[in-house]
């Protein structure tokens, strides 16, 4: 039998950060990310926070999408599309800066560019 206990553990977090930031408006990131880079590599935790986060952004649209101010939505969604695609493309840059420094805890290897 498998050992279900990291997923319980993901969906877990996953769930409570969805809850949390529909009622404040942000940290779905900043409370996903560390779990999900003690699971995965930083690459993938963060590839998986971006789906969970894009996935709650349609959850929220479908629950209160008739109460969106339109004009705030011009003003803040455009800067907010080209800002994502703009911290992508920086990502995949530094993804091929070699670390400074690398530490080991049990199996994994961790490396920092700062």
């Amino acid at each position: 039998m498998a050992d279900y206990s990291s997923y319980l553990i993901l969906a877990i977090a996953a769930f409570a950060g969805s809850a949390l930031t529909f009622f404040s408006g942000f940290g779905l990131g900043t409370l996903l990310l560390p779990v999900f880079t003690l699971f995965f590599p930083a690459e993938i935790a963060i590839a998986v926070t971006a789906i969970v986060h894009f996935l709650n952004n349609i959850f929220k649209l479908f629950l209160v999408g008739k109460a969106i101010d339109t004009g705030v939505l011009r003003r803040f969604g455009i800067t907010a599309v080209v800002g994502s695609f703009a911290g992508a493309w920086l990502l995949g840059k530094l993804s091929f800066v070699p670390p400074i420094y690398s530490y080991h805890w049990g199996d994994a290897v961790f490396r920092s560019l700062f």
